[in-house]
């Protein structure tokens, strides 16, 4: 055994580390996609969600009026299930309308974005669809600094 190590030990030691960081690099790499994978997946069923609840809405408040109309309000008002899911799928609401955002973000402009998410689906109000664009944005700023940091 030597004190001074030879060039030939050297390198050696050098590809075993260089080895063991592309190793590390590549489960990174995987785990980094499968958790892609299962948010774009998870923001989809989110966004049908919120489509599922307008289409509920329109049918409640026709059937309400069709009640209203054949028989008296009565005064004791359960809450049914429908009145549950809508409530429950409010609270996800802001959500899925950053989702439908960033899906339809790399294909159309952002006027395009609000004519289809607020006129033709009435996801949410034209404030609403600004703050979440802006925060959208700063969150892709964000998110571009510390993949710069990061390498």
């Amino acid at each position: 055994m030597w004190i001074f190590p030879t060039k030939k030990e050297v390198k050696k030691e050098f590809n075993k580390v260089s080895d063991s960081f592309k190793k590390r690099d590549k489960r990174l790499n995987k785990q980094d996609s499968k958790f892609n994978n299962l948010k774009s997946q998870m923001d989809s069923n989110k966004l049908k969600i919120a489509r599922l609840e307008g289409i509920i809405a329109v049918l409640l408040s026709k059937s309400q009026s069709q009640k209203s109309q054949s028989q008296p309000v009565s005064t004791s008002l359960k809450p049914n299930i429908e009145t549950k899911v809508i409530n429950t799928i409010r609270r996800n609401k802001k959500s899925l309308v950053r989702a439908e955002i960033s899906k339809l973000d790399p294909s159309l402009s952002v006027m395009e974005m609000y004519e289809k998410i607020v006129n033709e689906q009435g996801l949410c109000s034209k404030a609403s669809f600004y703050r979440y664009i802006s925060s959208l944005k700063s969150q892709s700023h964000k998110i571009s600094e510390t993949k710069l940091r990061l390498r």
